[in-house]
């Protein structure tokens, strides 16, 4: 097969459900566990991703993005890989505060100015999380040049990707929404530049529609 002829890579990215714990606290990479809530509407949304054609699982090794990966695993046999690359950004000393105590500490104020320099103490910023995002995609890519894969991950880790991905400022990554449960699909053609089809999509949308036509090789480079 000629590389203009070759199928893409669909990168299903998402963010996992809502968690058991109140929200406005930074968890980072702190474990939270997933709400019973959050754990039913990951079951259902595994048994709708079951009945497509997955190629392979990754999630991060926190287990509020695990629980998700696992049990797609497990539904469709795909490998699995779970990775420290896919967490969530690591928050170091911030890491539990509320939103009101960081507000009263002056480097976290400087941060929401600044967000891609400013480093949390013993944490990362979110230039670091950058570097680690596209590493992991990097090794996802030489691994799975085609077909669907499927990255349960997390809102900091997924707004950092796409920012790097498609030369958004980090200064606008609080601009890049991604709720509980947010669907996000990357196409990847050959010799050709990243597609962002789907953005912060809720977990109900049917994608069929959207991988029977990227995964016929249609899109902007190529039109079926």
């Amino acid at each position: 097969m000629k590389s203009s002829e070759a199928r893409p890579l669909l990168l299903l990215l998402l963010r996992h459900e809502e968690t058991e714990n109140p929200r406005g606290v930074l968890y980072g990479q702190q474990e939270v566990p997933l709400s019973p809530r959050g754990r039913a509407r990951t079951q259902a949304l595994v048994r709708k991703l079951a009945r497509l054609p997955v190629k392979a699982v990754y999630g991060s090794d926190l287990t509020r993005a695990a629980y998700g990966a696992e049990l797609l695993s497990r539904e469709t046999g795909a490998p699995l890989t779970l990775t420290p690359l896919l967490r969530e950004i690591h928050f170091g000393r911030w890491t539990g505060l509320t939103f009101a105590e960081l507000l009263e500490i002056p480097e976290f104020r400087e941060r929401l100015a600044n967000p891609a320099e400013i480093r949390p103490p013993g944490g990362e910023s979110l230039r670091e999380l950058s570097v680690r995002a596209l590493k992991a995609l990097n090794l996802i890519r030489e691994k799975h040049p085609e077909g669907l894969v499927v990255v349960f991950a997390h809102g900091g880790f997924n707004r950092a990707l796409l920012c790097t991905l498609f030369e958004i400022p980090l200064k606008r990554f609080f601009s890049l929404e991604q709720r509980p449960g947010a669907m996000n699909l990357m196409v990847f053609f050959p010799e050709a530049p990243p597609l962002l089809a789907l953005l912060n999509a809720p977990p109900e949308l049917d994608l069929a529609p959207f991988l029977d036509y990227y995964g016929s090789g249609a899109g902007p480079y190529h039109k079926p």
